[in-house]
């Protein structure tokens, strides 16, 4: 296993348009006039999917019930869980190293001031937690 990539890139067309610099607001009254860049979480191993979940349950949470993880099974079966997530992918979905998972999301509505991350754990197969740094080396 390696570091979780973070992708980074522009946000391209959706339904409320485009991230792009100059990209047309209002019905072409106005302009973008900066780039909206969009986070990515990358798979730091192969796998399949084996659930997309809540970290929080919403009611004894309800203000982080919106909150969301993405769990994937390797071939030695851990599930690395990465937390804090809008997934782009569904469960039994296989994917590859380097593959993205989801985008991150914004903690700082109910954490005001955090540094925007990704909670990051791994659990053996057996369900203990195993420290990631282990795979992730020095930071």
């Amino acid at each position: 296993m390696r570091l979780p990539q973070i992708t980074t890139y522009v946000r391209g067309l959706d339904r409320f348009g485009s991230g792009a610099f100059g990209a047309s607001r209002d019905g072409g009254k106005r302009t973008h006039k900066g780039v909206d860049i969009a986070f990515q979480v990358a798979a730091i191993a192969p796998g399949k999917v084996t659930k997309i979940g809540y970290p929080y349950d919403p009611t004894k949470h309800p203000e982080k019930a919106h909150f969301r993880y993405v769990e994937v099974t390797d071939e030695a079966r851990r599930r690395v869980r990465y937390f804090y997530l809008d997934p782009t992918v569904s469960v039994g979905e296989l994917v590859e190293m380097g593959e993205g998972l989801g985008f991150l999301q914004d903690l700082t509505q109910v954490y005001p001031g955090i540094t925007p991350h990704f909670h990051f754990e791994i659990l053996d197969d057996h369900g203990q937690a195993i420290d990631p740094m282990m795979y992730l080396g020095d930071l």
